[in-house]
């Protein structure tokens, strides 16, 4: 017989497939446990060996054995006429059969059950801490590439390589950290040497290239480079035709050899996700990039160039997934920096169709699902806002985005140690992020931490010098929390200088102005603001109190109603309608516009009062004391007094003089008093002309000698800041409102 016949008798071939079929699933049974089991990488490795080692011996048995009824014999010894390895193939054939059936059991068991969901790993993520050290061998930053041909425009295409890479690095999720983009435009052109920028990162390998462009030809050649030593670890130079195929190929390739090199692992999801091209299309690429780095600085310019540079993207590329992601997310910020150039609803519907286009076309894109959790939290559906935030997570793990939004939905839900942790792991991936920064410094600022606050944005200036929301809060330490009023306008007039075309930023200041007396100047940046956004938040409330502070009622109250519409359960437009109902004895009109605004305080048996309707709350009360519901009443008043407990009396997030309206209302005089002096000598200053000289619940206490001595005190310090503002536009540090911007 020939030799290949023998080898069928034999069953050779036989033994060989079902070996080749058992070490498989010996050695995926054994990369799925060692984990579980705490073991090392020698153990698999081990494994394989002896499997692989084993091989050749199992052949050997086949050739050299037969399996008789008497037992294992040689084959040699075997007569031919009494032979059954004919009857022993057919029996390895169903062997081979069951293996191969129970190997795609497995790979259906291991893909779809042992194998965490985006929301399970999500849930790991962000139950274990966050900090990350050097020490993580799985820590890198990606220095902007070198830009090693003729034409400057090049740049746009080098970055757009160096961006991509850091984005699929960012979707590994056995890696620790990676550097954000922003953080690393830090480094651009540095002299500083690995060690310091690893140093300076906390992160064990960074990762230098350089790109040269040449017609249809395009050489990257990059190093990775571990910090602590400034070893290379791995070089590699590609030579290539100018391809989006071959371009996107070579990103690939470059992922891959860092996870090899820094022995992490990349999950079956994870090596689809680098398969994928964002892209074929440089030119829609490069708008998109262009789009992105404009979106940044976050100011009403910024985010409308970057709406045109991603409306240019999708059109040049229709199914470009990443360019909706950021037309969506651009009008999302729109809304939700300051109100600033459209209302909440309006770049919800601007939004969701772009959104929802980028995840028809790519379903596990984390930054989609990122923006998904951005648009949720906005329409108020919270729950589902928090499930694409954990679904982001899990696809994109080192995307500092995702951990800055989703830390932005725990500080409105009040968990506020929560957001500071994903905050943190933010800033960890994107140390020099403005935004990121900015929304740490907020956090402080909403937690009464003034002073952390205070430093944090004046790093994100640091950064980014335009980055105008920055300015205006460090203008609102300055007037609600330290109660100058007069050193505010300064900053807020940087703010509107960097921002020209932001409605709120424009006209905010306008409040400084009515608490020094100024309504003159007041108007002109009421004006300047309702110029630019008629229907938007800081305009409409800033033209309210204008039209209060002159005794404009009529004016004012149609601001109120307007702002109403927009903004339903707005505290101080129904504080100013109150105010007229119960001057006109309209108490049951009053009582259903909080009902309608407030259903919560007025339907349930006991009234919810919670951060969000304390205000109101307090101005019910006095409503129901004059509808004789004075049991209500006292709940509303007492509820109240329970939740700022838990709040800071001053800043963005203060409570200011609340502890005085109940008290006052409440009758305890000498306690409302006292709580004045306290807020006073704290600093409190926002609205004293507004709550001392209008406010009705403070009836009571009005006519005591010791209020009228604390608001001539009051008056007598505002006159002072009103001087001095005076001295600094005479010295030219405070510019006309006309010449703002100029």
């Amino acid at each position: 017989m020939g030799l290949v016949s023998e080898l069928r008798r034999r069953n050779v071939f036989r033994v060989a497939i079902a070996y080749v079929i058992i070490a498989w699933i010996i050695l995926q049974v054994g990369d799925t446990l060692a984990p579980a089991l705490r073991l090392d990488d020698w153990v698999n490795s081990a494994l394989a060996f002896f499997l692989i080692l084993g091989f050749p011996i199992a052949l050997f048995f086949a050739w050299a054995f037969e399996l008789t009824p008497e037992g294992l014999k040689k084959e040699n010894e075997v007569d031919r006429a009494e032979s059954i390895s004919h009857i022993t193939g057919r029996k390895i054939d169903f062997a081979i059969i069951g293996l191969m059936a129970g190997a795609i059991l497995y790979l259906v068991f291991d893909n779809y059950v042992l194998e965490l969901t985006p929301l399970e790993i999500a849930e790991e993520v962000t139950q274990e801490s966050v900090a990350v050290s050097a020490e993580n061998d799985n820590s890198i930053a990606v220095l902007p590439f070198r830009n090693r041909s003729a034409v400057a425009e090049d740049e746009y295409f080098v970055d757009g390589i160096r961006d991509d890479i850091l984005t699929q690095l960012a979707k590994v999720s056995s890696f620790g950290k990676v550097i954000s983009r922003t953080s690393m435009e830090q480094y651009r052109e540095t002299s500083k040497s690995i060690p310091q920028i690893g140093q300076e990162l906390a992160v064990a390998t960074v990762l230098e290239g350089g790109i040269q462009r040449a017609g249809d030809r395009v050489r990257i050649n990059v190093q990775l480079i571990r910090a602590a030593t400034d070893e290379h670890l791995w070089a590699e130079t590609y030579d290539r035709t100018l391809t989006a195929t071959n371009v996107f190929a070579i990103q690939s390739e470059i992922v891959e050899t860092i996870v090899r090199q820094l022995d992490a692992k990349l999950t079956s999801r994870e090596t689809q996700q680098l398969a994928a091209m964002p892209t074929r299309n440089f030119d829609a690429y490069t708008a998109y990039l262009k789009g992105r780095s404009t979106a940044d600085i976050e100011s009403i310019e910024s985010l409308n160039a970057a709406i045109d540079h991603f409306k240019m993207a999708v059109s040049l590329d229709p199914d470009f997934a990443l360019a909706y992601v950021g037309l969506a997310d651009a009008y999302l910020t729109l809304s939700t920096n300051f109100w600033g150039g459209l209302t909440v609803d309006e770049s919800n519907a601007l939004a969701e169709p772009p959104l929802s286009r980028a995840l028809t076309l790519d379903e596990n894109s984390g930054e989609a699902h990122a923006t998904l959790g951005l648009l949720r939290q906005q329409q108020g559906d919270l729950p589902a806002a928090e499930q694409a935030f954990k679904q982001a997570i899990a696809l994109q793990p080192n995307y500092a985005r995702v951990f800055r939004l989703y830390g932005r939905l725990r500080s409105q839900q009040g968990r506020t140690e929560e957001a500071m942790e994903l905050l943190q792991k933010a800033l960890s991936l994107d140390p020099y992020s403005a935004p990121v920064n900015y929304d740490v410094g907020l956090l402080y600022d909403i937690s009464g931490r003034f002073e952390e606050a205070l430093a944090r944005y004046l790093r994100v200036i640091e950064i980014e010098p335009d980055h105008a929301f920055a300015y205006v809060y460090i203008g609102a330490i300055h007037f609600l929390v330290y109660g100058r009023a007069d050193d505010s306008l300064i900053w807020y007039q940087k703010a509107a200088e960097n921002d020209a075309l932001s409605p709120s930023l424009q006209s905010a200041q306008a409040i400084a102005y009515l608490e020094l007396g100024d309504p003159d100047s007041a108007k002109e940046w009421v004006d300047r603001g309702l110029q630019l956004g008629p229907k938007t938040f800081w305009p409409l409330w800033s033209s309210l109190l204008h039209n209060v502070y002159t005794r404009n009622d009529v004016a004012a109250q149609a601001d109120a109603r307007t702002m109403l519409e927009l903004y339903p359960q707005n505290w101080g437009s129904l504080h100013l309608l109150r105010n007229a109902d119960l001057a006109a004895g309209r108490y049951d009109v009053a009582r259903s516009r909080y009902a309608r605004a407030h259903r919560e305080l007025i339907e349930s048996e006991v009234p919810n009062v919670n951060t969000s309707n304390y205000h109101a709350a307090v101005d019910l009360a006095l409503v129901l004391m004059h509808l004789g519901e004075q049991e209500r009443a006292d709940d509303l008043l007492e509820g109240s007094l329970q939740v700022i407990k838990n709040l800071p009396r001053l800043g963005i997030n203060g409570y200011y003089i609340t502890d005085v309206r109940i008290f006052a209302l409440q009758q305890r005089r000498q306690l409302a008093l006292d709580a004045l002096r306290q807020a006073i000598d704290e600093g409190w200053r926002v609205f004293s002309w507004l709550y001392l000289e209008y406010d009705p619940n403070l009836e009571s206490i009005r006519g005591e000698p010791g209020f009228q001595l604390l608001q001539a005190e009051l008056k007598e310090d505002l006159a002072a800041q009103a001087e001095r503002v005076r001295d600094l536009r005479a010295s030219g540090e405070l510019t006309p409102t006309a010449l703002v911007g100029k």
